[in-house]
């Protein structure tokens, strides 16, 4: 529906998406390496519980757990292994270029996340009645919460707490965690993009 699709649109792991693609068309690295910033974190943690997935049978942090679900469409299912491309795609294309701009990357990102964050605190729900009046969680972004999968207690210290309390803390984490993640990812990848011949396979502001 109209309505399902708008509120996948919404998450910025789709959202970079289309910005992603307009950054290529339009040939602005810039705005391309904040789309691989902006959802860094959401990319590792499907590393490490796919990883983990295939080593013991167990989903480790448990991102990925929704995807167990029953409620969870086929169509989602199939089309969520972007999560695993999304990140080596950006970083080889800016390398294409002069370099990788990390800090003004982070930059777009950084107001992205304030943008969306604030956006969807104030105009979405943390869940809604279905169809058939059973509870839908929603929680766009992170929004309220961090994911009801995760366990890690001192990312969930706020959760639930009033906007001015809860989004700060949430976006501090999580955007430093992007740029931390973004750049750790790039380190691993660029030794091997500069063996090719790229020649932007170096970091730069």
């Amino acid at each position: 529906s109209q309505a399902s699709d708008i509120y996948q649109l919404m998450f910025s792991c789709n959202f970079s998406m289309p910005v992603a693609g307009v950054a290529i068309l339009l040939r602005r690295p810039v705005l391309l390496c904040g789309q691989g910033i902006l959802v860094a974190v959401d990319q590792v943690l499907w590393y490490v519980d796919l990883l983990g997935y295939l080593i013991t049978g167990k989903l480790p942090i448990k991102v990925v757990g929704y995807l167990l679900w029953p409620s969870t469409p086929l169509s989602r299912k199939i089309t969520c292994f972007h999560h695993l491309l999304f990140e080596p795609l950006v970083i080889c294309l800016c390398s294409r270029g002069t370099s990788l701009p990390i800090l003004r990357g982070f930059s777009v990102a950084l107001a992205q996340t304030i943008v969306c964050q604030m956006i969807c605190r104030y105009t979405t729900p943390l869940e809604i009645k279905g169809d058939r009046d059973e509870l839908c969680y929603m929680n766009i972004n992170l929004c309220y919460e961090a994911f009801r999968d995760v366990k890690l207690a001192w990312i969930r210290r706020y959760d639930g707490a009033q906007p001015l309390v809860y989004l700060p803390w949430m976006l501090w984490i999580w955007n430093l965690g992007n740029l931390l993640l973004f750049v750790a990812i790039a380190l691993c990848l660029l030794p091997a993009l500069r063996l090719f011949g790229a020649p932007g396979a170096y970091l730069a502001a």
